[in-house]
């Protein structure tokens, strides 16, 4: 046998085997993930830290110009543009640890909510909503890792609508009009689509694809129906972490610390300036300096609870419970969430069906049922009635089989026993089709508020959903239209009827009261808090400048959702990212290094 042919036949010989052991490495991970996901128990506080939080003694961590708190979406790409500058030293603090190749399969995303990869928040006991749910609690999943929620999330890229972020400029945030941050969108997107000229970028680290669309919901009219925009690169999850960290993390100006809490802002009560933060990290607490700014990227919980344990917050709040107050804002008020509802439908389509091996095939080919997150492939933005004609107030989110285990459902719905045994124990993967109905733009207002001086406890979050009727009215609008979807010759085709849900039986079935008996029992949410530490002038109103700086105190800036001050018109990512992208411009041009 010849040496060429000889070689040839063993570098052919060494990929099947590469290719199997693969595959089997992806079996057993897929396998032990969703196990684990079935029967791991969610905390209820942050327990893990407290050898460190009770130490008496504080080391010294030294200085850097910036601490960023928090190594989600904002601060992943925070850290990144602010260490382009040579001069700048960044420390970048996680309470989470690593991603890991489990949490980069899209398909998988609901089994990552049951790991030390999610805080583990629920509501507090519902009075108006969630009421289906076990304890009347909905389900609050933020990420708790490098990349935070993005690196748990659906990946569903939607900016929201022009018109949200001119009502943010009309809000007194001259800075933020829609076309102040279109530029900021398109910094950061290596778009992989034909959209509208001018709306997309190319160069950025953050992959968006789809199938071509009807409509570009990113681009000059988000009105209309399309396949979904996803940050998803060779078939894996790309989060803010894989993107942007992933390019800054070896430079020398740039230190990571993960399994680490921050537990005070420190704040001079005097001069009223950010000094540093307390955190704990490898049960020590540790003081550490910052000569320029504090940052809190920690998201629309966590930055509340942080800024509230430091001082910064409602007085009355406070004061109950024995913290100093340095500055009286309204920390943690205008909670904004977008309310879903999710109608099952059966139909007589059924999925062909896929053997793990091929699954794992597929997606490490970067195509298949496991590259896409909840199999949601369709995605429509309609607009009530009384609404305005150019901005949506319905999102309709389309998840067709085969769906890879609905066992998780029940843990990821937090629905009660009754729910669980004669709706969710009932659905076919292979067949059953789900419709989620979001209200983009609810008049009800929630609050996160602090259950203890304690920075191991959780805070409270009171969603408050439905508290204003009007929402209730115009989520039934969007049920309605889906009611009128199934009856099209489409729908008709497959036999696609609503599974019937056992409860609301004192209504008459479809109507007003009965579907408003529905909403209020088995309505989560999309798990997109935002707005409290809300962007806006200092009149007692907001928390933050249009600069993004506390009010009353210097050198501590909010860069999250947390700033959002009304709601968007689409999902939370890509805003947060934007967000992040101009305010380090921002902080580039008062640094004198822009």
């Amino acid at each position: 046998m010849n040496f060429l042919l000889a070689t040839s036949l063993y570098l052919l010989a060494a990929n099947v085997i590469n290719c199997s052991i693969t595959t089997q490495y992806y079996q057993r991970l897929i396998k032990q993930g969703i196990t684990e996901a079935l029967r791991y128990k969610l905390p209820t506080s942050n327990n893990e830290f407290k050898q460190g939080v009770e130490s008496n003694n504080i080391e010294e961590y030294g200085e850097f110009d910036f601490v960023i708190v928090g190594a989600g979406s904002a601060g992943s790409v925070l850290a990144t543009r602010l260490s382009e500058i040579d001069d700048f030293s960044i420390l970048l603090l996680e309470a989470g640890g690593e991603e890991d190749d489990f949490s980069q399969i899209p398909a998988l995303w609901s089994f990552n909510q049951f790991s030390e990869k999610n805080w583990g928040y629920y509501s507090t006991p519902q009075k108006q909503s969630c009421l289906g749910m076990n304890n009347r609690q909905c389900s609050v999943p933020r990420g708790k890792l490098l990349g935070g929620t993005s690196s748990i999330n659906t990946l569903m890229y939607s900016r929201g609508n022009c018109r949200d972020y001119d009502k943010w400029s009309q809000l007194g945030n001259c800075r933020w009009s829609c076309k102040d941050v279109l530029p900021y969108f398109k910094k950061s997107e290596n778009c992989q689509i034909r959209g509208d000229e001018n709306y997309h970028g190319k160069r950025g680290f953050w992959n968006c694809r789809l199938k071509q669309p009807i409509v570009d919901y990113n681009g000059k009219n988000q009105m209309g129906a399309s396949h979904r925009q996803s940050n998803i690169k060779h078939g894996k999850r790309q989060s803010l972490a894989t993107a942007f960290l992933d390019n800054s993390r070896q430079r020398s100006n740039l230190k990571v610390l993960t399994k680490t809490l921050v537990t005070k802002v420190v704040i001079d009560s005097q001069s009223k300036q950010a000094k540093g933060v307390e955190f704990v990290t490898r049960n020590k607490k540790f003081h550490v300096r910052a000569t320029k700014e504090v940052i809190l990227s920690a998201g629309a919980v966590n930055t509340p609870q942080l800024l509230m344990l430091s001082g910064v917050g409602p007085k009355d709040q406070l004061s109950k419970l024995e913290i100093p107050l340095i500055t009286d804002l309204p920390v943690g008020k205008n909670l904004i969430e977008h309310p879903t509802l999710i109608l099952m439908v059966r139909s007589d389509y059924n999925a062909p069906k896929v053997g793990p091996n091929k699954l794992i095939q597929q997606y490490l080919n970067g195509c298949g049922t496991l590259t896409q997150a909840g199999n949601m492939d369709g995605v429509g933005y309609i607009r009530t009635k009384n609404d305005s004609k150019e901005v949506p107030t319905i999102e309709i989110l389309f998840s067709v089989p085969p769906h890879i285990d609905v066992s998780i459902l029940q843990r990821e719905f937090n629905y009660n026993k009754d729910i669980n045994n004669n709706l969710l124990n009932k659905i076919n993967p292979q067949t059953d089709i789900f419709f989620y109905i979001v209200l983009l733009h609810p008049k009800s207002r929630g609050q996160i508020f602090l259950k203890s001086s304690c920075p191991i406890d959780f805070p409270n979050i009171d969603l408050n959903m439905f508290a204003e009727q009007e929402d209730v009215e115009t989520l039934i609008e969007g049920v309605e239209y889906v009611q009128n979807l199934l009856n099209t010759d489409a729908f008709k085709k497959i036999n696609a009827t609503l599974l019937e849900v056992p409860i609301c039986t004192n209504f008459k079935m479809g109507s007003k009261e009965y579907l408003e008996c529905l909403i209020r029992n088995l309505a989560g949410t999309l798990y997109h808090p935002s707005g409290t530490a809300a962007m806006g002038p200092n009149n007692g109103k907001f928390v933050v400048s249009d600069t993004l700086q506390v009010h009353g105190i210097r050198n501590l800036r909010v860069i999250d959702t947390s700033i959002f001050p009304s709601s968007i018109s689409g999902h939370l990512n890509a805003p947060t990212v934007m967000v992040a992208e101009k305010a380090a411009d921002l902080i580039k041009q008062e640094h004198k290094h822009l």
